[in-house]
């Protein structure tokens, strides 16, 4: 009987690990979206409200840097966010250690830029929800291209995205409360 309690004490734990880090890449997802679709609630189901927050050009917390970064995205016409290849080490069942790539860039009128580079974050699990406690971004590399490419030129009958906000018919709502 001791066997199976083991067992089954050790399958939970288990299981729990791999929920934690399922919701965790969905975090990491949300995060690019909520940016894209200038969907900051989104954004807030990512980050606690005292993450600290640290891209080199600020420094400080989720809450003072919200506003920044709603200014940074919002001035775009178009933006682009993918988070991948996320490595998860947890401390305990309440923590964990998270690294990923990162590429995001924007247009905006004949000027696009691109950025890779990796975020490390510190994931926190309060009261059953895991959310990023502290972020930075280390820049890797950066390209930008200053003549005017028009996706009409090559790629007519495209569906391109124009207005970047919830409004959008395209916007799917597509945080916690319908992925969770």
């Amino acid at each position: 009987m001791t066997d199976l309690a083991t067992e089954i004490a050790a399958l939970r734990r288990e299981v729990d690990r791999l929920k934690s880090r399922d919701t965790i890449i969905q975090q990491l997802t949300r995060y690019g979206r909520g940016q894209e679709w200038l969907d900051f609630s989104l954004m807030d189901e990512v980050f606690w409200d005292d993450a600290a927050i640290d891209f080199g050009f600020f420094k400080g917390v989720w809450r003072d840097y919200r506003p920044v970064l709603w200014d940074i995205e919002r001035a775009g016409e178009a933006t682009y966010h993918l988070t991948t290849a996320p490595q998860i080490a947890f401390e305990g069942e309440n923590k964990a250690y998270v690294e990923c790539y990162g590429l995001a860039g924007g247009r905006n009128g004949a000027t696009t830029q691109i950025y890779g580079g990796r975020y490390l974050h510190v994931f926190e699990r309060r009261d059953g929800v895991w959310k990023s406690a502290s972020c930075t971004y280390l820049m890797d590399w950066t390209m930008k291209q200053t003549e005017e490419a028009k996706a009409s030129d090559a790629l007519t009958g495209i569906n391109r995205v124009t207005d970047r906000s919830p409004n959008n018919p395209w916007f799917r709502r597509m945080g916690a409360d319908v992925t969770g």
